[in-house]
């Protein structure tokens, strides 16, 4: 494992580490290598179910929806448990039915969940709004992986020499959509974060259908409007959203993961040459890919 420290000719600052000739986020555990060997071998139970997403895809906010509707209660669950950021023993001793995290590229998941072993939510957001969230984010925690200004950013997260979680956004997306096209033992939902923001409640009935759990009609009325926003955010300032694991970030591991949840804020942050950069590069590495998604107008 190296950890990798780059500067540009601006002095923009990135950090991470790397394995296998992939990028990992600086925080994965250990050597990377060990944490990799221990997430494959991992040990799921059938009714396990693995949230994935890269960063900044609405994690914290389908983690909450997907664990009310698994658990019928619907109190603040806080942060997922995050496979490669922590002893993977303490997701082993949690209690069924269990929902757990990773922001891994699919090649990195459980085999067990390969060969559908337990259920997978898979969630991808546009990567202008998923990178200016991630900037912003980046910028209001301690020991940052980057410090800079959003143009070396953007630079950043366009090549494969970022803050990855075993890939950049590109190939962190071509590679579950190619498993989710190649691979039929998956037993996968996918939702993009523009549907659950246009049409929450039939995404929240998708999810419980997928989850295989009787939930009427009006409990799911109420998930609906206890993931609201500003609610979530309300509750993430309690001591619900503090953390023991991301302490090091600041303000007792409590995250900013709240921001402003809207689509299409990418409009306010990038300028028309990013914007065009940003376009260029997707075009060249995913106008093939079978998930389509509205650069323009999201």
């Amino acid at each position: 494992m190296e950890l990798v420290h780059k500067i540009d000719d601006q002095g923009n600052t990135i950090i991470f580490k790397r394995c296998l000739g992939r990028t990992f986020d600086r925080d994965t555990r250990g050597n990377v290598s060990d944490q990799l060997k221990a997430i494959a071998s991992f040990q799921c139970r059938t009714d396990d179910v693995l949230l994935c997403t890269f960063p900044r895809s609405g994690t914290h906010w389908v983690f909450n929806m997907a664990r009310m509707i698994q658990t019928k209660n619907l109190q603040y669950s806080g942060s997922p448990e995050m496979m490669e950021f922590q002893d993977i023993g303490i997701i082993d001793e949690m209690t069924s039915p269990r929902m757990f995290h990773t922001h891994l590229t699919y090649p990195f998941i459980p085999k067990a969940a390969k060969d559908g072993q337990l259920k997978i939510i898979y969630v991808i957001r546009n990567p202008k709004d998923a990178a200016c969230s991630y900037f912003t984010f980046q910028s209001k925690i301690e020991n940052t992986c980057y410090s800079g200004n959003l143009d070396g950013y953007v630079d950043a997260f366009l090549s494969e020499e970022f803050i990855g979680s075993g890939g950049s956004w590109f190939t962190h997306t071509r590679e579950w959509n190619t498993a989710k096209l190649t691979n039929p033992n998956l037993k996968i939902l996918c939702l993009r974060f523009e549907d659950l923001k246009q049409n929450l409640y039939q995404n929240i009935v998708k999810i419980a259908d997928f989850l295989e759990v009787d939930r009427e009609e009006s409990f799911l009325k109420k998930v609906e409007q206890t993931v609201a926003f500003d609610n979530l955010k309300k509750q993430h300032a309690t001591s619900a959203g503090e953390s023991e694991l991301w302490k090091h970030l600041g303000d007792k591991g409590r995250m900013p993961i709240y921001k402003k949840g809207i689509v299409g804020e990418w409009k306010n942050m990038l300028t028309v040459a990013q914007n065009e950069k940003f376009d260029k590069v997707y075009k060249e590495k995913m106008s093939d890919l079978a998930i389509k998604i509205n650069l323009e107008y999201e």
